[in-house]
Formats: C-alpha cells, structure tokens, sequence
C-alpha cells in the first residue's frame, strides 16, 4: 500500500522534463531544483535559458505566488539573476534545513530574504468586478519580479505553516524538500518514485543480512 499523500513524480515534471514541482510551496520547489541523479548531485539551474524555463513551469504551478505587479517588461534572463536566485536557493536550504533539525533560523538567513522583501511592497488595486484586493509590486523588475514571489511563499511557509509538517525526504539518497499537507500529518517521501526506490534498496539490504542457503 503507498503511503498517504506521497506525489507522482510523473505528475509534477515539467514540460521540459526535468524540473520537479512537487513539495507545495514555490520556495521548496526553487530548493528542490538541486536533486540526486543516478548517484550523482544535478542542478536544473544550470543556464540562464534553464532558469527561464523553470521559471515559466513555476509560473503554472504556482499562480497564487508569482502575481507582483508593475511594468511589464520582459525579464532579460541573464547569469547575475542566476546567481541572485542561486544565492537565495541556498539561503532557504539553510533555513529549511535548521528548521527540520528543530534548530533555530540564523540572524544571516532572515537578513537575507528580508532584504530581498525590501523589494516590494503592497498596494491597493481594484479589479474589473470593483473587488478591492492587495497586490505586490516591486521597486527592482528584473530581480524583483522573480525573486519577491519565492520569498514571499516563504514567508507564508515560515509564519503560517506548521514546523513539523515540514520535511526532507525520509530516502537517504534524496535531498529534496516538502511540505506535508495531508490530513493525517504522516508523509515521509517527497514522491511514490522516490518511496519505491527507497523499499526496493532496503529489502535488497535484507536479504544480503540473510544466511546463504547451500
């Protein structure tokens, strides 16, 4: 039986077929774009073209995050914005990493997403039914517009969610992240994928423990 709550990796790649939206929040899914491959450490990140792929999947997969408005202009995806969001992919591994091990957020971390919240700040804006709603816009259009929404979704994560719902994946040779959001507060594995690999490795290692029959 497969546990409650554990994604389909097939339902959460991209189109491109290499990134994996599958934690429930956009600031995990941007830590989770550093995965295990075959052995072996792999960063989706690797291009400023890749990044803008990704960034376009993150755009469908999570649409109540990535709204901040202001000028359309068109992002030039050059490598400082890769680095700016490396830089930031690093912060909340850290961060996300302190608060699974039920230690406490360094002063550094929060610093470092704060001045990034700097960035924008909210504004009134009514809608074409005359609904009167909040909206982010942002002072930077080039690193704002893609940097302001991941932060936000972690400060969602970190002042709204539960700690304990937060997770690495129970597979010692997975090193992605996820949020718990099943009734029964009890998933361990980022993906069905990755707890079948996880089962077959272990009853492997069972039965090298067990005497050789002659």
């Amino acid at each position: 039986m497969l546990e409650e709550g554990a994604v389909s990796e097939e339902k959460t790649r991209g189109k491109a077929g290499y990134a994996l939206f599958l934690s429930g929040s956009l600031a995990l899914d941007l830590v989770n774009t550093e995965m295990i491959v075959r052995g072996k450490k792999r960063d989706v990140l690797s291009s400023p073209d890749t990044l803008s792929h990704w960034w376009q999947e993150a755009l469908v997969h999570h649409p109540e995050h990535v709204h901040v408005e202001g000028e359309e202009l068109a992002i030039s995806w050059t490598p400082e914005l890769l680095e700016e969001v490396k830089k930031l992919r690093q912060t909340l591994r850290t961060l996300f990493t302190h608060l699974i091990e039920a230690q406490a957020a360094t002063l550094e971390d929060l610093e470092a997403l704060n001045q990034i919240l700097s960035l924008g700040y909210q504004s009134l804006q009514q809608t074409t039914r005359g609904t009167i709603i909040v909206v982010y816009r942002t002072h930077d259009q080039q690193k704002g517009r893609i940097l302001l929404p991941i932060v936000l979704s972690a400060f969602q994560l970190l002042t709204e969610g539960e700690r304990q719902r937060l997770h690495k994946c129970k597979n010692e040779r997975c090193i992605l992240f996820f949020y718990d959001t099943t009734k029964s507060g009890t998933r361990q594995w980022c993906s069905l994928e990755c707890l079948n690999r996880s089962r077959s490795i272990r009853h492997y290692q069972q039965l090298k423990k067990q005497p050789s029959q002659k």
